[in-house]
């Protein structure tokens, strides 16, 4: 296996070292895409977390980390990060020009985390207009225009008197006529609970109707983040792409992606693993003691 080289190591130009960042970054996007794939079915029930416990649905909800007053505001999170990410994948191009788009949506995410907590005890008040197709893709003509708390601008149901008005709402969408037909009547719509002065470019924040599923919020969530990685080992097939800017930009990137996503759910599985082991095996000594002893 190639050796994970470090930024610093990675940086050159040269032929030779556009050859190890083409490998990095194929190697660790393809880590990921099987860390997500692992993740997702951790949290369906279909493997044994590191061939040790596996967690049904009734076992996961008594996990801190699946506390009811937290999970609606955790799945409204992923919600809109899985919202955000279908026009970066659609509109840019270049992997320098991927890359940038991303790693901002995910710093913006962050801060939106710190803003609005997954610890938090109470559901958002996104939840509150209506959303015709979870992740649906839209295709924007410009990635920085977006006023993300508005509803508008990925398709949602609103209503207009003509498709001038149409038009004029969704200036991002690359056709008036598409984004009319994915509009329908809608007469009280809601602001998103975003505070004054918090605005986004890249996170989308629109209202929502209702809490999210958090199971079926994560697994399309993974499927979208696969498709993230899909999409950059697409971007970087040859070594002619993979210059020192992209290699810093990537381990950015991934850093922020590990951190946001994947390292908590990580964490939050490793105790409950060691717990359930540790419980089951006490349960095992006493058999085989009271036997013995008896």
């Amino acid at each position: 296996m190639a050796p994970m080289l470090p930024p610093t190591q990675i940086g050159g130009v040269g032929p030779q070292s556009a050859t190890l960042i083409l490998q990095h970054i194929q190697e660790m996007s393809s880590k990921r895409i099987s860390t997500l794939n692992y993740l997702r079915k951790a949290h369906d029930g279909q493997v044994y977390w590191f061939n040790t416990i596996r967690f049904s649905k009734s076992d996961l909800m008594k996990m801190p980390y699946f506390d009811a007053k937290k999970l609606s505001r955790r799945a409204i999170n992923y919600l809109l990060l899985g919202l955000s990410l279908p026009p970066i994948l659609d509109v840019n191009s270049t992997p320098l020009e991927y890359l940038r788009s991303l790693h901002a949506l995910l710093v913006e995410f962050e801060s939106f985390q710190q803003v609005h907590s997954p610890d938090g005890n109470s559901s958002s008040n996104l939840v509150r207009a209506r959303i015709p197709q979870m992740f649906r893709r839209t295709t924007y003509s410009g990635s920085k225009a977006r006023r993300t708390s508005s509803a508008n601008e990925i398709g949602l149901p609103m209503h207009f008197g003509d498709s001038s008005d149409v038009k004029a709402m969704t200036g991002n969408l690359a056709s008036s006529a598409t984004a009319a037909s994915a509009i329908t009547s809608f007469s009280h719509p809601e602001s998103s609970d975003l505070h004054p002065g918090e605005e986004y470019t890249y996170l989308l924040t629109p209202s929502l109707p209702f809490d999210p599923d958090f199971f079926e919020t994560f697994a399309t969530l993974c499927d979208v983040l696969i498709d993230c990685y899909t999409r950059l080992i697409s971007l970087v097939s040859s070594p002619v792409a993979c210059t020192s800017a992209v290699a810093e930009l990537f381990t950015k990137t991934d850093a922020k992606l590990r951190k946001v996503m994947v390292a908590g759910v990580v964490r939050e599985f490793e105790e409950a693993s060691r717990s359930s082991a540790k419980n089951e095996l006490g349960g095992v000594s006493r058999v085989v003691l009271g036997g013995l002893m008896g």
